[in-house]
């Protein structure tokens, strides 16, 4: 069965051939907004998407003394990825450190957990400005089939999950100064 990673790895590759290199970049921006995975973890997924039959790759002579490989997508690994998109999301359990830290804030003093939040505000602000700017560069939602409409559905996402955030620590930043 392919994992999660292994699904947002076919997902970089149905919009082209790249290297791991490349695919190391582009699972840092746009997909990282949404999901993150480090250079090892790639190269390891590729390896059983490989063995799997869902990817394939070409050699190009590269900077260096060896060859580079420019992974693809197969037929079996397009398939696969229509088919994973239109399922239902498996469950995840949530993990928000700082809601677990918020959960238990009551114990510490209320001018440290103001700042905790404060920070986190400008974070989200800073992360919410950057989404801005990209959102302004698209000028508008691309059409449905274009690639960059899923670009442009994420990073809607990712706006509204930094608004929610920083709509949140403003509150609780209200909230503790209140309690002074």
């Amino acid at each position: 069965m392919t994992s999660t990673l292994g699904f947002a790895i076919l997902a970089v590759l149905a919009r082209g051939g790249r290297t791991g290199y490349d695919l190391a970049a582009a699972m840092r921006l746009p997909v990282g907004y949404f999901w993150t995975a480090g250079h090892s973890q790639i190269h390891a997924e590729l390896q059983k998407l490989r063995a799997g039959g869902l990817v394939g790759f070409e050699t190009e002579h590269g900077p260096g003394p060896q060859d580079k490989k420019i992974y693809h997508l197969t037929a079996d690994g397009l398939a696969a990825l229509r088919k994973w998109v239109t399922e239902p999301a498996r469950e995840r359990p949530e993990r928000d450190e700082l809601v677990l830290k918020t959960y238990a804030s009551w114990l510490a003093e209320p001018g440290l957990v103001r700042r905790l939040f404060a920070d986190q505000l400008a974070v989200h602000e800073a992360r919410l400005a950057e989404y801005e700017r990209e959102e302004a560069s698209f000028g508008g939602p691309p059409p449905f089939g274009d690639p960059r409409f899923g670009n442009y559905a994420t990073l809607r996402c990712g706006l509204s999950y930094e608004r929610h955030r920083a709509d949140w620590c403003r509150w609780m930043v209200h909230q503790l100064s209140e309690s002074r």
